[in-house]
């Protein structure tokens, strides 16, 4: 659900080049998740009671015995009704079958076969049903993200006032219920009218309308919002000359404004708590772990964007984890600081991890991941931290293994490179 909610935040072209931030730890969200998992396992524990119900059904005890019901419903336990009872008539298929080709075969052995051949049904069955599951609670996810991301970027004053718009897929597999829908336009909190069992309450304001339904809504900009409160960058104070002396007001700004440019480039949401913190009795610059960011007077634009990323990398872990990967998370946000800068006209500030980062760019090109610096910065900061240094040792090693020109020269010379990343402590 998480994952389905993130990527339906980031696909409506109406925010797609904006400025825009999507917060995964807006409480509609988290809401939104615990509403639908009760809502999850309520209707499946229904449709199980449903299932078992039509197996325990009248005219099914009148016809099979209380063991063979017994040995036969194991297998359906997670079907629904409707499979539980194709399930079913498989079986009695099955027996019918056996008893006309095989009029010697003793009846319990008849049963067993025709239950095993059930069994095996049932296990196709639940791989289909759990595509289904997977597929529909994708889409249900995806569709909220997406519905989500667009009231974030209205409070965000980014977007005015919008429509949405029904779509299909298009495509020859579209049902009548979604065809009957293609094109519809109503409000953010109108109600699409379509036909079938609703699974929870709010499910007819978004797609999908039935399960492994493939429709998507598309949001269209009615009324603009007109935006006067988001800062310009002020590049006299970031191309040249960025090391020297700001009054707190210009230091809160240069913050604002290297906030904003850094949602451009990181998808990842920052958990930066906005405070800055302006102490020159500290002389120096960093992120405090209550995730706020201190600095001083004479700090350049590019260590605060420095700190900025990190609050949207190592800020979700605990300090713990930034002392045991401290070398490549600080490699990692200083490569892609120095790319983000390049590409919005920042001076870059020569930096104690400069030598990291070069390490950084040598192991990524002999992995020849096909990755610019920039793309290659990114990918390493959105990788969670923990990771990191596995993925390249095995990438690197993969590489170097399979190079039959590799020499022992070029193992030690990448193994010293990889080695700077790790941190060592006594």
């Amino acid at each position: 659900w998480e994952n389905g909610i993130w990527q339906g935040s980031m696909s409506q072209p109406l925010i797609k080049e904006q400025p825009f931030q999507f917060n995964m730890q807006e409480p509609s969200i988290m809401d939104w998740i615990s509403r639908r998992g009760a809502a999850f396992v309520t209707a499946s524990s229904m449709e199980q009671r449903e299932a078992i119900q039509a197996l325990l059904a009248k005219k099914v005890l009148e016809k099979h015995t209380v063991d063979e019901l017994s040995r036969f419903i194991r297998p359906c336990i997670g079907l629904t009704e409707g499979q539980a009872k194709a399930n079913l008539r498989y079986y009695d298929n099955m027996v019918a079958a056996l008893t006309k080709d095989h009029p010697r075969m003793k009846p319990e052995n008849i049963q067993k076969k025709a239950r095993d051949a059930a069994a095996k049904y049932a296990e196709r069955q639940h791989r289909q049903r759990a595509m289904t599951i997977a597929q529909t609670e994708s889409a249900f996810a995806y569709n909220h993200g997406a519905d989500e991301g667009i009231r974030q970027a209205q409070a965000q004053n980014l977007i005015g006032t919008v429509k949405k718009r029904w779509c299909t897929s298009g495509d020859d597999r579209v049902c009548s219920i979604c065809q009957g829908l293609e094109g519809v336009e109503l409000g953010m909190d109108e109600g699409f009218k379509f036909r079938g069992r609703k699974l929870f309450a709010g499910q007819d304001l978004l797609p999908p309308a039935h399960p492994r339904c493939a429709c998507a809504v598309e949001y269209i900009e009615v009324e603009t919002s007109e935006v006067t409160d988001i800062p310009q960058m002020k590049l006299d104070i970031t191309q040249t000359d960025s090391f020297r002396e700001y009054t707190t007001e210009e230091i809160e700004d240069i913050a604002a404004q290297t906030e904003e440019i850094i949602s451009k480039h990181i998808s990842i949401p920052s958990k930066w708590s906005g405070d800055i913190i302006v102490d020159d009795e500290r002389g120096k610059t960093g992120k405090l772990w209550d995730c706020g960011i201190l600095a001083t007077h004479t700090t350049a634009p590019h260590m605060i964007l420095h700190e900025q990323i990190h609050a949207r990398s190592i800020s979700y872990y605990k300090q713990e984890i930034y002392l045991q990967y401290e070398n490549i998370e600080e490699a990692s946000v200083q490569f892609m600081a120095q790319e983000i800068s390049k590409m919005e006209g920042i001076e870059i500030i020569k930096s104690q991890y400069d030598e990291m980062v070069d390490a950084l760019k040598q192991i990524g090109r002999r992995i020849d991941i096909d990755k610019a610096d920039y793309d290659f910065a990114k990918f390493m900061v959105e990788t969670p931290v923990p990771e990191r240094l596995d993925w390249l040792s095995e990438n690197l090693y993969d590489i170097l293994g399979k190079d039959i020109s590799t020499t022992i020269e070029e193992y030690q010379k990448y193994a010293d490179l990889l080695d700077m990343l790790y941190v060592k402590r006594l």
